[in-house]
């Protein structure tokens, strides 16, 4: 996943290159004879002098910190705009660099008088989310480890047997359990180490005490020392939106100093560990001088802030030989606001020029530092729900799911948004539906155990050696060699019974089956292809291997039906729901509407009436809602062919539509018997022709074909 940038979530401060700061370390009254070097500022400059020589070596700098400097000043500049780079954003670091006993300890941790660079700079940062509580959330987790060429130590694991591990690991005497890898922002990552969440700077002072008794613990049995990592995880979400996040890590870095470890008479292990740090170090500043003729030579070819750092992340490949400068180069290379402290110790003229000139190579390392904002948890489960509103086609679609207008059984689709959307709004837990569903089942099954064991089925029997259990439960088998046929679920005597799932080409069937056939309650589902996602398309009861009794149907064209099957068909009372919005609650029969039967369309209007092989047929009244009106009379393969249209009797104006006069012709109603009749008679014929007899919905009478000559039952002449 890539970084992204918004204005909207972050306002990051602009960073063009790694600043660098210069520590003198006090000096004691009985040594001052012995100084090798003195320090001078020129302006932007800092001049080295020996103290036998006029002449200085010049450097450059940022900030420098005289013998007198206390840590308070470290903090006033260097930790805030550590602080001021989080709060907008970005990554920083701070990583204490110079030869032993120079003061990096103290820098960064203090003594029991005054607090470290760490302690003020961490209370800072708690501070200033606290003081965006209102508007964001904010989480914050820790890691402390330690690093020496290859190894790794976890600080915050305590547990001694864990602590002998990693200095086997040092040793190279076991593989190394911890890995450098890049995560999903290209950042890099050591993995395996532990991970605690703080919410307050007490939380953090604590475990970084801890942290500290665990590093002296297993430094005491060591034989080197071993740089230390202080890392904290800083992610915030804007309250107002909660659609995006903001990653960044504020991290400190106590680097050991090179040592003479030849001179001291090492060898063995105790060589090949305290020559670790050397190594190292070396590795490092190779690393830098390497990444800074790589950019150099395509300098060239830079033009954006992007361009830069694509260009940085390419240089770091210089920096990877050896854990600890890998993880170094994802500090310092320039993809986070970093701070080098040079530590140096007027005593000796050698390391303390070691020191600057390294702070020199460090100080030309430009930055690209980008804010890594990513979709928080809401933020996926909305942009989730994005996608799956864009697929039910419009807004006023989405508005008949959401405030369940339609009446309707949801579909499967309209139910995972709704469980989405309810996950977002925190009024529906995840997965509510399935939890219901698999409490269902249960019942399903337990229900089925009861019925098997009373019944004295096979279900309780033992398979005979060396065959195949086919009664009692079972996981899944496959009932064919193409293993396109499946089956899971409880059996009796061979064939499937109880509750299973089957599973046949494109078909799926969870549910009840009694004797092999599906029997009770249960769930088809039907995909167009291999790949394509089933589909549930009836949800309900089933007798003998078909649909019957109560249940719902899901059409690929969008209809909806409720209620009642018989023998795989809509029979009895239901409720269809077309896909124009109209809706048509009545009397089924062989899967049409037949019988009494109400249609409510989606503009208001409705009709009652008497229906026929899925079509109006028979007397019924069509209301108009928005008119006022209503016609009421006789319908024939879905329209009127005879009757009369009245005004409703609540309608007491002409707003919506004029008033009709009253019917002045007298004995209107015996014309409309006469043309009824007529109208019946007709139906007798064309339902004769096709071998079924039309029955009046009115009085029930049955109208059969008339013999020649003979009058029909309305008396009139059938010619």
């Amino acid at each position: 996943m890539a970084s992204a940038y918004s204005e909207e979530v972050v306002h990051p401060p602009v960073v063009e290159r790694l600043r660098t700061a210069i520590r003198q370390r006090p000096v004691a009254d009985e040594d001052l004879s012995s100084i090798q070097v003195r320090l001078k500022t020129d302006g932007e400059k800092i001049v080295a002098f020996s103290p036998f020589s006029g002449n200085g070596l010049l450097y450059d700098y940022d900030y420098y910190f005289p013998p007198n400097a206390r840590q308070t000043d470290l903090y006033l500049t260097i930790g805030r705009e550590m602080v001021e780079a989080v709060m907008g954003g970005l990554s920083s670091n701070c990583v204490t660099f110079g030869a032993a006993e120079t003061g990096k300890t103290h820098t960064l941790f203090g003594d029991p008088n005054e607090y470290g660079l760490i302690h003020d700079t961490v209370r800072e940062l708690f501070a200033r989310l606290e003081q965006q509580a209102d508007s964001h959330e904010f989480v914050v987790t820790m890691r402390y480890w330690d690093m020496n060429k290859d190894g790794v130590s976890d600080n915050l694991v305590e547990d001694p047997e864990e602590t002998s591990l990693n200095l086997a690991i040092s040793r190279g005497t076991e593989p190394l359990r911890h890995s450098v890898f890049r995560d999903g922002f290209g950042r890099l990552y050591l993995s395996n180490l532990r991970e605690v969440d703080i919410t307050n700077f007490d939380d953090f002072e604590e475990y970084l005490n801890k942290g500290n008794e665990v590093r002296i613990r297993c430094g005491n049995s060591r034989m080197a020392r071993w740089h230390g990592f202080v890392q904290l995880s800083v992610t915030t979400t804007d309250k107002a939106k909660g659609e995006r996040c903001v990653l960044r890590n504020l991290t400190f870095v106590h680097m050991k100093g090179t040592d003479r470890v030849g001179e001291k008479g090492f060898s063995g292990d105790a060589l090949r560990e305290n020559s670790g740090i050397n190594v190292s170090v070396t590795l490092l500043c190779a690393g830098v001088i390497h990444s800074l003729e790589y950019r150099d030579k395509r300098r060239d070819r830079v033009r954006t802030k992007e361009q830069l750092h694509d260009l940085i992340a390419k240089s770091e490949s210089f920096f990877m030989e050896c854990r600890f400068s890998q993880m170094m180069s994802q500090l310092v290379c320039g993809h986070e606001v970093s701070f080098v402290v040079g530590c140096i110790d007027p005593l000796s003229y050698s390391t303390t020029i070691g020191t600057l000139e390294s702070l020199q190579l460090f100080r030309q390392l430009r930055c690209a530092c980008l804010p890594v904002v990513t979709p928080s948890e809401k933020g996926r489960l909305l942009r989730k729900l994005r996608l799956l509103e864009g697929t039910f086609g419009g807004a006023e679609v989405l508005a008949s799911v959401y405030n369940e207008t339609s009446g309707r059984p949801r579909t499967e689709e309209e139910e995972a948004l709704l469980e989405l959307y309810g996950q977002i709004e925190g009024w529906q837990s995840q997965g509510n539906r399935q939890v219901e569903a698999e409490r269902h089942e249960e019942e399903l099954k337990q229900r089925s155990r009861a019925r098997l064991t009373k019944d004295g089925s096979a279900s309780t029997k033992e398979n005979a050696p060396g065959t195949c259990a086919t009664h009692g439960d079972r996981k899944k088998i496959y009932l064919n060699a193409a293993k396109t046929a499946t089956y899971e679920g409880q059996w009796a005597d061979g064939l499937f019974d109880g509750f299973g799932e089957h599973i046949q080409a494109n078909y799926k069937y969870r549910g009840e089956f009694r004797r092999g056939k599906r029997e009770g309650e249960g769930s088809l589902f039907i995909r167009k292809g291999d790949k394509d996602p089933y589909n549930r398309v009836y949800e309900g009861e089933w007798l003998n291997g078909m649909r019957d009794g109560r249940g719902t149907q899901w059409c690929a064209s969008g209809e909806v039906y409720e209620g009642e099957f018989a023998c795989d068909k809509r029979h009895g009372n239901g409720r269809l729901y077309c896909t124009n919005g109209d809706v048509v609650e009545g009397s089924f029969a062989e899967g049409l509407n037949d019988g009494w039967a109400v249609l409510r369309q989606e503009n208001g209007d409705w009709f009652e009436g008497y229906w026929s092989r899925g079509m109006r047929e028979g007397p019924g009244v069509w209301h108009y809602t928005k008119r006022r009106q209503c016609y009421r009379g006789e319908w024939s393969k879905n329209n009127p062919v005879m009757g009369t249209v009245e005004d409703d009797e609540e309608k007491v104006d002409n707003t919506c539509s004029g008033f009709i006069p009253r019917v002045s012709v007298l004995a209107y109603e015996k014309l409309l018997a006469k043309e009824r009749d007529k109208l019946n008679e007709r139906r007798r014929r064309e339902y004769a022709a096709e071998g079924r007899e039309w029955v009046d919905p009115v009085n029930g009478q049955t109208h059969k074909v008339a013999e020649p000559g003979v009058q029909s039952v309305s008396g009139l002449d059938v010619e």
